[in-house]
């Protein structure tokens, strides 16, 4: 029961079951005090309040760094009501939106550097069962970014090569639908547990499109199930090396900022858009009309969204385990041991290479006795497929699963999946992808890409950054995006020293950064005429 009643400053305040939300003395003064102790003498860019009561938290922190953004979290509905304030930067347990979804919405990748998390702690201890979801939730949303923030560190500057070359080099493109609207869809993972769904597979073939991600294409071939469509996101060369034991001539689903090398194999590209600068202008110069879909870090989810948009009908994961089988990652064969096995020695063999690589990823037993192992990086992907939204999951199935549950997905055993395909049409359907006819010559895409580079060193040469509410604001928002392709440590560090009010820090690093962005779009456009 929440009971209003008034402190002895004439502040109002709260009692949630008798026990006093705030102070009953002088809530400000206690939210203050809080605050400091909190906070220190600290400068953060953003400062997320969990489990905020009547406003007295965030207000101190608003007055204590009013240069920071304020995100607060509220536990319970009736306490947000009882606030009057502006739901704007605010989320309370009765919200229309998820707490996640909340997250993503008010923090991006630059709004981590210099984030700080403090929880009430009153609140904490009157809703315990709320403040582990909303912790887990910020430890999710915060791991994400950060693992994003990671790859593109180690990958942007590939991502944007690889996407000038694939632009240039790929010819004929396929338009159209990857499948019939009405046609179950099987998405093949390499989990170790593929290997014990691979007869059902076989069994139903006929009654479902079989869709693969790169690393699954050795054990189908060995299995004899031939995919209809490979899904392909990584930039680097293994992605390229798994195409080796594809079938084709087979449709191959990919952005360009995936690994370059598709050009030399018989694949069909069906080129997907990944919403960032550099590819939506590429397609958009080339009048291509690509699904767009956001990148979430692996594969599967690229391949999901990318079903969901294509069918109404079913949609099946399989090996997609999210762990280790022990030290085994990969249902067998893979591409992957091969390649190990090859470089095994008397005194390096091949079960130790494995063990030190599920070492190295700090892969840690799900449950004691149990052989399934969960890495960091696969509990941040799985955390994905936990918050599929409701109208998808009820058509989501995953077959023969892991250990490891997945909420987003109905689990399958072999007999529910022939009692769910069953009922639908046997046989092949007809093909629903064409080249694109539409598709610019190679000269034609030549000029489109030197077109592009020549704009973007323009703009990153002559725009600015300035500190605008504790976030980076550039004068041309294409220079934003490709310094953070480019060269994310820099803009992170100039936003740490702008945030600590270093301007003649910032200053010199913004020089560096402009410079070096700038010098390797110069670069890459020098390569043009060369690449393909």
């Amino acid at each position: 029961m929440t009971e209003a009643y008034t402190a002895r400053s004439g502040a109002p305040s709260l009692r949630i079951n008798g026990a006093t939300l705030h102070s009953s003395y002088d809530p400000e003064r206690e939210a203050q005090r809080f605050v400091e102790e909190s906070l220190g003498s600290e400068s953060p860019s953003t400062i997320l309040v969990l489990g905020e009561g009547l406003g007295y938290i965030a207000a101190a922190a608003a007055r204590q760094h009013p240069e920071a953004t304020i995100l607060v979290i509220i536990y319970s509905a009736e306490i947000f009501h009882a606030t009057n304030r502006a739901s704007q930067g605010v989320w309370h347990s009765g919200a229309d939106v998820d707490i996640k979804a909340f997250l993503r919405a008010h923090l991006g990748e630059l709004e981590i550097e210099g984030l700080r998390v403090v929880e009430w702690p009153v609140s904490q201890r009157l809703f315990p069962e709320m403040s582990r979801t909303v912790n887990e939730a910020v430890r999710q949303v915060v791991q994400e970014m950060n693992g994003s923030f990671v790859t593109t560190v180690g990958a942007g500057r590939l991502w944007i090569r690889n996407a000038v070359a694939n632009f240039i080099a790929l010819e004929s493109p396929l338009v159209g639908r990857p499948c019939a609207p009405n046609r179950p869809i099987v998405i093949v993972a390499p989990g170790p547990t593929l290997e014990r769904a691979a007869h059902s597979l076989v069994a139903n073939r006929d009654r479902f499109d079989l869709w693969a991600l790169p690393s699954s294409c050795v054990f189908l071939k060995e299995t004899g199930l031939v995919p209809d469509l490979v899904v392909m996101t990584d930039p680097g060369f293994y992605s390229i090396h798994h195409l080796q034991f594809a079938p084709t001539p087979c449709p191959l689903a990919m952005p360009l900022s995936a690994a370059r090398g598709a050009w030399d194999l018989p694949f069909r590209p069906y080129l997907l858009c990944q919403p960032d600068l550099v590819e939506k202008a590429f397609l958009h110069a080339a009048g291509i009309a690509a699904p767009v879909i956001a990148p979430h870090g692996t594969v599967a989810a690229t391949a999901l969204d990318l079903a969901l948009m294509a069918t109404e009908a079913p949609v099946i994961m399989a090996g997609l385990d999210m762990s280790m089988r022990d030290i085994t990652p990969h249902a067998r064969p893979s591409a992957f041991d091969t390649l190990l096995q090859l470089d095994a020695c008397r005194t390096s063999p091949h079960a130790s290479r494995l063990f030190h690589r599920a070492s190295a990823q700090h892969a840690h037993r799900r449950v004691s006795g149990s052989e399934a192992r969960v890495s960091p990086a696969l509990r941040t992907y799985a955390g994905w497929f936990d918050e599929l939204p409701a109208e998808s999951t009820k058509r989501l199935f995953r077959l023969m699963p892991s250990e490891v549950p997945l909420r987003g997905l109905t689990p399958l055993d072999a007999d529910e999946l022939h009692a769910l395909l069953t009922p639908l049409p046997a046989g092949p359907t007809e093909p629903h992808l064409a080249p694109d006819t539409r598709y610019p010559g190679r000269a034609e895409r030549r000029k489109i890409a030197r077109g592009l580079l020549a704009e973007w060193h323009s703009d990153v040469r002559e725009a600015g950054i300035s500190l605008d509410a504790a976030r980076l604001v550039s004068e041309k928002p294409s220079a934003l995006s490709l310094h953070y392709l480019i060269s994310p440590r820099l803009l992170m560090e100039m936003k740490g020293l702008l945030r600590r009010g270093d301007r003649i820090g910032a200053a010199r690093t913004h020089e560096l950064m402009q410079l070096g962005t700038a010098q390797f779009l110069a670069d890459l456009a020098r390569r043009v005429p060369d690449v393909g």
